[in-house]
């Protein structure tokens, strides 16, 4: 059996249409018993917007990874050497997101994530693995990374 980390990273649609895809495959097959088989389309579309997403393979034994978009159980991407990307660090990162009302005021908020990133080595490339919302967490898991992986953990400073 092959040793293949695989890290969920991120939903290829934000959360409006993948509700939207929800619906539709509800909507898809509650037609499937009231209009007939072809409805099923609905579904499969729905599935499609709901469940895409990106992530990154990571295989220990042959020491390659591949950034890969996941289509219904499909990850479509390309192997690379995992020796390109010898740092792993943790980067803290200012989420904002803004609600607008139909009087165009808006409310802003703002969090801190914490993402433990895969580095190259001039530390301009980078790969998300995993986003946390607690930076001790972060850390600790970056920590056990880089001694799984053979990653050295470092502070990130592009150039």
């Amino acid at each position: 059996m092959k040793n293949i980390a695989d890290f969920k990273t991120n939903h290829f649609f934000t959360l409006a249409p993948r509700i939207l895809g929800y619906i539709m495959i509800v909507i898809g097959l509650i037609g499937v018993f009231s209009r007939g088989f072809e409805t099923i389309i609905i579904s499969i579309i729905g599935f499609g917007i709901s469940f895409t997403r990106y992530g990154i393979l990571i295989d220990i034994d042959n020491h390659k990874l591949k950034e890969y978009l996941q289509l219904f159980g499909i990850k479509l991407g390309k192997w690379q050497s995992l020796k390109d990307y010898p740092f792993i660090t943790v980067l803290t990162i200012t989420e904002r997101t803004t609600v607008r009302s139909q009087s165009n005021l808006g409310s802003t908020t703002r969090k801190k994530v914490y993402r433990i990133t895969l580095l190259n080595n001039n530390h301009y490339e980078k790969i998300l693995l995993k986003q946390l919302n607690e930076e001790e967490q972060a850390h600790k898991e970056a920590e056990e990374y880089a001694q799984l992986y053979g990653f050295d953990k470092v502070i990130y400073s592009p150039g």
